[in-house]
């Protein structure tokens, strides 16, 4: 169900689930016409209630609002009155970037369930490339990346251990308007996953998401961020010049068609970067010979 603006008495927002720079992100419930929902709900810091933090929360909105896929945070509306608050999908697993990161010794996860991540992300992604019009993410990472269930077990042998990804958080989101981008923003997105063309140009295009998706990849495979020794402002310096996150840090049973398909979308020039249509052709047969009984969402 979605209700673009929701009033305050249906919301039952409860204890904080995340916290940025930005937002605060409580769980709650929706009840709205006899239902009650689990949410997320996104409230705008009042630091960042500015003019451009507003349009960046319209931007979301709008892209939310008219996309629906298994691997997007599904968006059920705003909050009617200040401060501003976005309602969505609650995803009890939380954000990719503290499975990947901080739990390494909690789960140990699996080449399977590794693959299943990344392909779910390009899933998400080969949708928002196929819409129409086009949306560019601009800012894919594992921070924009949810986990719909907690994981548990290394190897899984239950439903609950497959994981299932969600992309998220369309803040700095581009829609093509009469089949033209326009003049782009540069540097948009966060440095460590930004393709190089985003640090000197702003006349770049939707291969962007695909070189964040190598990165997201990198992230997934070694559990590692990229680039992660260095200073965000010297990230682009290297990339610019054709370097990338070491490779020595990728396990040695890491499957080698994800390894290939991870160095074809991480190339320097945009045009030798596959398309999403393309990657999710590329990961679907390598995960259904680790899950036979896998079907397209």
């Amino acid at each position: 169900m979605i209700e673009p603006n929701i009033p305050e008495h249906e919301i039952d927002m409860q204890h904080v689930v995340g916290q940025g720079c930005t937002a605060v992100v409580h769980f709650g419930t929706w009840t709205h016409e006899g239902r009650a929902v689990q949410v997320a709900i996104k409230q705008i810091s009042d630091a960042m209630q500015s003019t451009e933090q507003q349009q960046a929360v319209a931007r979301e909105c709008g892209v939310l609002s008219r996309v629906r896929h298994p691997n997007l945070v599904q968006f059920y509306g705003t909050m009617v009155n200040l401060p501003l608050r976005i309602v969505a999908e609650y995803c009890e697993g939380g954000v990719a970037f503290e499975l990947l990161h901080n739990m390494q010794e909690e789960v140990e996860l699996s080449q399977r369930q590794k693959a299943k991540i990344i392909l779910d992300v390009a899933l998400a992604m080969n949708y928002l490339h196929a819409f129409d019009p086009m949306i560019i993410h601009r800012d894919l990472k594992s921070l924009n990346l949810l986990m719909s269930r907690p994981l548990r077990d290394r190897d899984y042998g239950a439903v609950e251990d497959i994981p299932h990804s969600k992309v998220c958080d369309f803040g700095v989101a581009k829609l093509m308007q009469q089949g033209e981008w326009g003049e782009m923003t540069s540097q948009a997105g966060t440095k460590h996953w930004m393709a190089p063309e985003m640090w000197v140009d702003n006349n770049y295009d939707e291969k962007v998401d695909v070189y964040s998706f190598a990165m997201v990849t990198y992230e997934i495979i070694c559990r590692e961020v990229p680039f992660e020794e260095e200073e965000p402002a010297d990230v682009g310096k290297y990339t610019l010049a054709g370097v990338r996150p070491d490779m020595d840090a990728i396990p040695p049973d890491t499957t080698a068609g994800i390894r290939e398909l991870m160095e074809d979308c991480w190339q320097q020039h945009p045009g030798a970067r596959p398309s999403f249509a393309a990657v999710v052709d590329r990961l679907e047969p390598i995960y259904l010979k680790m899950q036979p009984d896998y079907t397209r969402p």
